[in-house]
């Protein structure tokens, strides 16, 4: 498109100088895959199997987010021993990177990593919360949460969750994850969690977009078709808090209103991108829910999830790299991504807004 704003005297002049560029173009192509991969790195937040500090997979993944390689780390269940060592291995990553996204679950219930074992006080269940505690109490409450959180050096929660409330779910209102049933409840409440987390200095993402509450399966186990229970209130949380919410997370979830295709949101430009990004509006860090969850792994390669997460608008990417644990995998991810881009199935542009956002909230939320 460029060469057809050229003059003929500026073309005649690059027609001339052809020879002597040739060297320059492919250096500005070797340094523009360095930069796309340097930037790639930080889009990826990756899981260990790891234990403790001194386990080869923690010192393996500090390494990567040392050199760039990664831009963050993912706490799941069995990387929490002890208060003690999560707290170790969280000051390795920070001392690998101050702007290390260290991710974790602390909704409350049983979906609270860091729990009184660890020495962290208890937090209720989202549903309890809203039936029990005033707006301003809850805010309090999660503002306590978010310090204790914090002062073990995390900086993301991946929560709240902002589904709706459904007894018959096996995964979100079996639990008691879901504020309410009423979508002004789960807005006013799932915003006092995020401002008071906020306010303690930890971001928190929404999910699961476009809402996983009405479902009858679980995305952790399998493909999750929601077309048939899903409703149009259950946007209704993620439009009032777009404004306010530093990330939403789009679940692994199948509706044809939203999907391209049979891809699950996680894959889909109609969803993320067309929704989402343009229809609400929203301007914060859209990421995925873990890419090595059933609903994914079963049916995609780990290079392909990767790229068609990218290709559908997610900026950051959750990568638990613990059922099939490869210690290279964030050099392999970057350079997957470094290659779609000169493939062109992801675009150089996409990357660097991606990239601006996540650093963007890495800058407010750095240790």
């Amino acid at each position: 498109m460029e060469n057809s704003k050229l003059n003929r005297r500026r073309f005649m002049g690059l027609a001339a100088a052809s020879t002597l560029a040739a060297p320059a173009i492919l250096t500005a192509t070797r340094v523009d895959a360095a930069g796309i991969e340097k930037m790639a790195g930080q889009l990826l937040v990756t899981g260990f199997p790891g234990g403790s500090a001194s386990a080869g997979s923690t010192k393996a993944l500090a390494g990567h987010i040392a050199k760039g390689r990664a831009g963050g780390a993912l706490f799941l269940r069995h990387n929490v021993k002890s208060g003690k060592a999560v707290k170790q291995m969280a000051s390795m990553m920070i001392g690998a990177s101050r702007q290390s996204l260290l991710a974790i679950d602390q909704e409350g219930g049983k979906v609270q990593r860091l729990g009184k074992k660890q020495g962290f006080t208890p937090i209720p269940t989202a549903k309890w919360v809203a039936g029990n505690k005033s707006l301003s109490e809850a805010q309090a409450l999660y503002t306590k949460a978010g310090r204790e959180l914090h002062a073990a050096g995390f900086n993301m929660n991946m929560a709240p969750s902002v589904d709706i409330h459904d007894p018959k779910n096996p995964v979100i209102g079996k639990y008691g994850r879901g504020f309410s049933t009423d979508v002004e409840r789960i807005s006013a409440y799932a915003g006092a969690f995020v401002k008071g987390f906020a306010s303690a200095g930890v971001a928190c993402s929404l999910k699961h977009f476009p809402g996983h509450g009405s479902s009858r399966s679980d995305s952790h186990d399998g493909f999750v078709d929601i077309s048939k229970t899903w409703s149009a209130d259950e946007i209704v949380p993620f439009q009032k808090l777009a404004s306010s919410a530093p990330m939403i997370m789009g679940g692994h979830l199948f509706h044809p209103e939203f999907s391209n295709g049979k891809s699950p949101v996680t894959f889909s430009q109609k969803a993320l991108t067309t929704k989402l990004r343009r229809g609400l509006g929203y301007k914060g860090i859209i990421l995925t829910d873990d890419l090595d969850m059933g609903a994914i792994r079963k049916s995609f390669q780990v290079c392909e999830a990767i790229i068609l997460s990218l290709a559908a608008g997610n900026d950051l990417l959750l990568l638990s790299n613990s059922l099939n644990y490869d210690e290279a995998l964030p050099i392999k991810a970057t350079r997957w991504i470094s290659d779609a881009v000169k493939e062109g199935r992801v675009s150089s542009s996409q990357i660097k807004s991606s990239y601006a956002r996540v650093m963007s909230v890495k800058k407010r939320f750095s240790a």
